[in-house]
């Protein structure tokens, strides 16, 4: 048992001793936790336990039982210079309440002495830190290993075992290959939102709205929504506008109500001027949900002026062509270059040329989010695929083909060109809805990077 115990721990030793020349001094991070099943039975230390998972980064010390009063730094540098900095902390930290000695065990093998006065300038009288006594290594460990019950010595064995492996693992990792930094594209855009929202009670006859629908717009169904009908006292009122939003009987809107034609359904005496902080600051979730939804009220208006819709349902944007009969439409755009991109396409079918098999939409969706007192819009792209104007038939299992098409470098385009799209729309439009730049981080990867499929 002794060969077998001085075998494992002559190899741990050798083990760190070669990380550590490798400049991988914090090996110690990696122990902490295996050493505790082996310094518990040694110490007689029942309540150890590692302080870093008490408070992360522990300060100065790494194990302690605060019951029988002892705690451990645990280190691959054997210097009195670690030393002395270690004493430091614990003095400074005023730790000497909470404990009354301090181990600290070398992973190596230590020096042959350490400054006793050098320490005892540190430590004076708070508290008593013999460098022969409390300065160990494996090898002293192992001496008071040997000094125990057979079943125990077996099991610290055990442990030894594992530990010798951890190292092992541990020095592997100088084999991958380093992380390198690249540039990481998000599909984040930064975001100017509106300084203020201007709201309005709704002031309508909805019977008298509804006849007269009727009567000038088609309406037929038997039951509409609030909403419905206040859109449609705002078509018999010509105000065509998609940015307002109806909630709890008010209009809410980015532009000034007055003026707008959208004063013609609601009670002049009730309008009001927010700070646009006043709903997405208040700390309630319903009015933040309100804001959010304006701000994509706001870019469905703009949008819709450069012929791209949004799908009531899903509500998700995609491009449709400019002119009826268009087959295909190029967007503009300027990434490292001027380039074009295609946003609609007409697809003719294979056996018969002469008939269209479907129309393909470059599509997305959008989410505003706010963090760290910023504004963002999230951009998810993707296709949308119709035939004779509705949604094709065939839409989900074309969409899985082309997505399985569609690479890293595919997706970052598309949110480039969007992001590209909606800036040079936020500059020409009198919205002080605003779009900036894809949001880049610095990020560490490993080898080459992955061709990932593209999916949501």
């Amino acid at each position: 048992m002794e060969n077998n115990l001085r075998e494992v721990v002559g190899r741990i030793i050798n083990e760190v001793g070669l990380a550590t020349d490798q400049g991988r001094t914090d090996i110690n991070l990696a122990l902490e936790d295996a050493l505790l099943p082996i310094l518990k039975p040694v110490f007689n230390l029942q309540h150890l336990i590692n302080l870093n998972r008490v408070q992360r980064n522990y300060p100065g010390i790494d194990l302690g039982d605060d019951h029988d009063r002892v705690c451990f730094q645990i280190s691959a540098t054997t210097t009195l210079e670690k030393v002395k900095k270690t004493l430091q902390i614990f003095i400074d930290k005023r730790y000497y309440n909470d404990f009354d000695e301090l181990y600290v065990l070398v992973l190596v093998k230590k020096q042959s002495t350490y400054s006793q006065s050098a320490t005892d300038r540190i430590v004076g009288d708070d508290f008593e830190f013999n460098t022969r006594q409390h300065i160990i290594d494996l090898g002293d460990v192992l001496k008071l290993v040997s000094g125990l019950r057979l079943t125990a010595q077996k099991s610290i064995l055990r442990e030894f075992k594992i530990i010798l492996g951890d190292v092992i693992e541990y020095k592997s990792l100088q084999d991958t290959p380093i992380p390198i930094s690249r540039e990481l594209l998000t599909n984040l855009v930064d975001v100017v939102v509106p300084p203020f929202v201007y709201v309005g009670v709704v002031d309508i006859d909805e019977k008298n709205v509804l006849a007269d629908a009727k009567l000038q717009l088609g309406a037929n169904r038997n039951r509409y929504s609030k909403r419905s009908v206040v859109k449609m006292a705002m078509i018999l009122n010509g105000v065509e506008s998609l940015s307002w939003i109806f909630y709890d009987k008010r209009i809410f809107s980015f532009a000034p109500i007055e003026g707008s034609g959208i004063e013609t359904i609601v009670d002049i005496g009730t309008l009001e001027k927010l700070n646009s902080s006043d709903l997405y600051d208040s700390g309630n979730e319903s009015n933040l949900n309100l804001f959010q939804q304006l701000l994509g009220a706001e870019v469905e208006e703009q949008l819709s002026g450069k012929y791209v819709e949004r799908d009531r349902k899903s509500r998700f944007f995609y491009f449709n062509p400019v002119k009826e009969g268009n087959k295909v439409r190029n967007e503009q755009w300027i990434g490292k270059k001027r380039a074009k991109r295609n946003v609609f396409e007409q697809v003719q079918q294979k056996k018969d040329p002469t008939k269209v098999a479907h129309c393909k939409h470059l599509s997305f969706r959008l989410s505003f989010m706010r963090f760290q007192q910023q504004w963002y819009v999230s951009i998810v792209p993707s296709w949308y695929y119709t035939y004779g104007g509705y949604k094709s038939k065939f839409h989900d299992q074309l969409l899985v083909t082309q997505k399985r098409l569609e690479y890293n470098n595919s997706v970052r385009n598309h949110v480039r060109f969007i992001a590209y799209f909606l800036k040079v729309l936020g500059e020409g439009g009198s919205s002080e809805l605003k779009f900036g730049d894809v949001l880049k981080l610095d990020a560490l990867f490993e080898g080459d990077e992955e061709r990932t499929h593209h999916e949501d």
